[in-house]
């Protein structure tokens, strides 16, 4: 019955607000599963003004007006301020979508050709882009723009897929690539402003001591001032994970553990999850479960966006890498405990 009455509630509100739909405003109505009634928030950028606010979902749906005269890159957060979706959106559209904040890159979404072209790419191509290395994620995208320069779609994916870091002259070759009608000047630097604000608010935030209940039922005790440089890597149950652990491991084995510190923060909204996959691990480093996920008091600040997520700490706390490259984020160790 409660169900039924909550499901009645958003069918009204659905009803009420399309009534008074136009052509002056965006319309997203969506779902994320599992996240039942809680809040969703969204930012996006439109006349150079960062846009940020709050709904609530009941049984997970939810329906948000935005308004943009361009296209705009509207970014959708669960309640626990994780990045479960894009689209692409601007007045007089209507945008339906269905997340996953499990699997990101399983989302469907339709009400526009570049954002229902957008949304098959990452779930055609999930594989690559959640366990690939940079350089495959990278080469995936090339491929993609040098065979559709003519498609919005590629400046989205150059955009949030592709990673420029250390390779910012072949990321400027590559757009330039795409015709002036597929990368429109305001979509791009909108996008970079939305961009900026998030990291560098975040970026700025030192990582701070804390304590956690760990894999073998006691308390893990982290503070960053212990060790020359740490390693924290958020994740849920997701695939791609021993690809990851390999790659950490050999950071792990590589120095001795007063200079390196390497702990696995579990986001698993439950804890016999969470020690199924530390069971299957067998990690030789510290497991730790945070309830309430990504925004989980300890993490709040840092404003994590995505899972899997690395940040790479020196020892008083401030941030030297982060971001959603396992390789980026070993790369950013061995430079820090190479000197």
């Amino acid at each position: 019955m409660v169900k039924r009455f909550n499901l009645l509630i958003v069918l009204v509100i659905s009803l009420i607000l399309s009534s008074c739909g136009d052509d002056s405003q965006f319309r997203i109505t969506g779902s994320i599963e599992g996240l039942g009634t809680r809040h969703v928030y969204i930012m996006y950028v439109a006349d150079g003004t960062v846009n940020r606010f709050m709904t609530t979902a009941i049984d997970g749906k939810f329906v948000i007006d935005g308004v943009s005269n361009d296209y705009t890159v509207v970014e959708i957060f669960s309640s626990n301020k994780e990045l479960v979706g894009r689209v692409l959106a601007k007045n007089g559209q209507t945008i339906e979508c269905r997340f996953n904040p499990d699997d990101y890159y399983s989302m469907k979404i339709k009400g526009n050709k570049p954002t229902e072209q957008w949304g098959r790419f990452l779930n055609e191509n999930s594989k690559v882009l959640s366990t690939g290395t940079p350089a495959e994620v990278n080469a995936l995208v090339k491929k993609y723009v040098v065979d559709n320069r003519d498609n919005i779609v590629s400046s989205l994916l150059m955009m949030t897929q592709y990673d420029a870091i250390d390779n910012e002259s072949q990321a400027d070759s590559l757009f330039s690539l795409i015709e002036p009608k597929a990368r429109p000047e305001k979509l791009v630097d909108d996008y970079r402003r939305l961009l900026i604000q998030i990291n560098n608010s975040a970026l700025n935030i030192k990582v701070r001591p804390f304590s956690l209940y760990s894999y073998g039922d006691s308390m893990e005790r982290y503070s960053p001032s212990r060790s020359s440089c740490s390693l924290l890597y958020f994740s849920t149950v997701q695939s791609g994970r021993d690809t990851i652990i390999s790659t950490l491991r050999k950071a792990f084995d590589r120095y001795p553990r007063r200079r390196f510190k390497l702990v696995d923060v579990s986001f698993t909204p439950d804890t016999l999850s969470w020690k199924n996959v530390a069971r299957m691990d067998s990690v030789g480093w510290p497991q730790v479960w945070a309830v309430g996920g990504v925004a989980n008091s300890v993490f709040d600040e840092l404003n994590i966006p995505r899972l899997p997520y690395f940040i790479v700490a020196d020892s008083t706390g401030k941030q030297l890498y982060r971001g959603a490259s396992v390789s980026r984020a070993v790369s950013a160790v061995n430079k820090r405990l190479s000197h």
